[in-house]
C-alpha cells in the first residue's frame, strides 16, 4: 500500500498529532508499506519522504500550497489519510476528491470549538457549544469540518466521546470507527529520587502536562497553589507544555507570589517528559474537554497517583477512588480537597499507583497499527 499521511504537525513538533503521525509512518514502513508525508513545517529532518509547506506563508496561500502538495503526491499514492478536519484535512479532502482516491480522516477534537475558545470569545464547554449557533467565523469552521468528515470513507476517533462529537456534526455512525491511540513510554525511566536529582527538584511535586489553552484549567491550579502551601510548605507545581496562556500563567504566578513554587518548563522532549512524570508525587489534569489524553494514560501507567476530571474521554479510563481521584473542573475546593487527601493518605497513593500498572497493555502500538491497517485496506 502506498499511503499519504496529511498532517499539520510532524516531529520535531511536539504533541499528540505529531507523535501519532510519526508512529503510523514508522510502523507501516516496517510492514512494507510506502509512506509519503505532507505537513506544515520549516525545519523537518526525517528519514521519510516528506513534503513540507512553510508556516511562514500567509493563511490561504499556505493552505493552497498544502493542497497542491497533496494533489501532486497523491497522484502516486493509493490512500490519503488526514490527521485533522481543517488545516490538513480540508485541502487533503479536496485533493482526494479530484484524484478520486480513497480518503480517511482522523479526528482528535473539534477545531471550530477550539478556535472559538482561543480567538472568537466562545466560553461554552464543547457539549454546550455543539448545541448552539455562533457567528460567521465559527460557522465557517464548522462547515469546513463537516465537509471534510463527510468526504471521508471512514472517520477514525480515539474514544467513544469523540465518536459522539462527530455524530453531532451530522456524520452517520456507520462511517465512524473508534481506534484508541497507542501510548508508549521511553525504554528507560528513572526512579523517583534519580529523576528529582536530574531535575534539581525536591518537595511535594504536582506535575501537569498539556497545551496551555483555557480549557486545560492551568490558571486555577496556579491560583490554588498559595492555599496548598499553607498546608504543604514544600509543594511545587510543574507545568509542562506551551501555548497561548503562558504569559498569563507567568503573570498569575507573580501575582500570587508563587514564582518559587510554580515552574513553567515549556515544551520538552518525550524522554524529558518521562523524567518530570517520574519525579511527580501526583499528576494533575484539570480539563473541561479531553478527547483522549496520552499524558493521562502515561502517568497512570507509570504508577503516578492521578487527580483529574470526568470530562470527555477521561470517563472511559478513570474510575473515581479505584485508579484515580476525580475532581470537578475548575472547582477550587474540590481540587484542594483531592490533592490534600492524597498528600495525607500514603496508603491511597499506593493503591492508586498499583491499580494502573497493566494499563499499557490496553493501548499498545501493535494493537493500534493492526486496527488502522485493517481499516485502510478494507475501507
Amino acid at each position: 500500500m502506498k499511503l499519504l499521511i496529511a498532517t499539520g504537525m510532524f516531529p520535531p513538533d511536539v504533541g499528540g498529532p505529531a507523535t501519532y503521525s510519526q508512529t503510523i509512518a514508522e510502523e507501516f514502513s516496517k510492514r512494507g508499506h510506502n509512506i509519503t508525508i505532507v505537513t506544515y513545517s520549516d525545519n523537518i529532518i526525517s528519514k521519510f519522504q516528506i513534503q513540507s509547506v512553510s508556516r511562514k506563508l500567509p493563511k490561504g496561500i499556505r493552505h493552497l500550497a498544502y493542497f497542491w502538495q497533496v494533489l501532486k503526491q497523491g497522484l502516486h499514492t493509493d490512500i490519503i489519510y488526514a490527521q485533522d478536519a481543517v488545516s490538513a484535512g480540508f485541502p487533503a479532502a479536496l485533493a482526494a476528491l479530484l484524484l478520486r482516491k480513497p480518503f480517511f480522516l482522523k479526528i482528535v477534537g473539534d477545531h471550530a470549538w477550539e478556535q472559538g475558545q482561543q480567538r472568537f470569545g466562545v466560553t461554552d464547554t464543547l457539549d454546550e457549544f455543539l448545541a448552539k449557533r455562533y457567528g460567521a467565523r465559527v460557522g465557517f469552521l464548522r462547515m469546513v469540518e463537516k465537509f471534510t468528515a463527510r468526504r471521508a470513507a471512514r472517520v477514525v476517533v480515539p474514544s467513544a466521546y469523540l465518536k459522539s462529537v462527530v455524530e453531532r456534526w451530522g456524520i452517520s455512525v456507520e462511517h465512524i470507527t473508534i481506534i484508541t491511540n497507542a501510548v508508549s513510554l521511553p525504554k528507560i525511566i528513572p526512579a523517583k529520587e534519580e529523576a528529582r536529582r536530574v531535575l534539581g527538584l525536591d518537595g511535594f511535586l504536582l506535575v501537569t502536562v498539556g497545551r496551555l489553552v483555557p480549557w486545560k484549567g492551568f490558571v486555577m491550579l496556579v491560583e490554588l497553589l498559595p492555599k496548598l502551601v499553607e498546608v504543604i510548605p514544600k509543594v511545587k507545581l510543574i507545568i509542562v507544555g506551551d501555548g497561548p496562556e503562558r504569559q498569563q500563567l507567568e503573570l498569575r504566578s507573580k501575582k500570587y507570589k508563587s514564582r518559587d513554587t510554580v515552574l513553567l518548563t515549556g515544551n520538552v522532549s518525550k524522554d524529558k517528559l518521562a523524567v518530570y512524570l517520574a519525579a511527580a508525587d501526583i499528576f494533575l489534569l484539570n480539563t473541561s474537554y479531553e478527547g483522549f489524553s496520552h499524558q493521562l494514560i502515561e502517568a497512570m501507567s507509570m504508577g503516578i497517583p492521578v487527580v483529574t476530571t470526568n470530562a470527555g474521554g477521561n470517563k472511559e479510563v478513570v474510575r473515581d477512588g479505584e485508579n484515580a481521584l476525580v475532581a470537578e473542573y475548575n472547582n477550587f475546593e474540590s481540587w484542594k480537597e483531592k490533592i490534600l487527601r492524597l498528600h495525607e493518605d500514603e496508603e491511597l497513593r499506593r493503591v492508586l499507583s498499583q491499580s494502573n500498572k497493566d494499563i499499557m497493555q490496553r493501548y499498545s502500538v501493535e494493537n493500534m497499527i493492526q486496527k488502522i491497517e485493517n481499516l485502510l485496506l478494507t475501507g
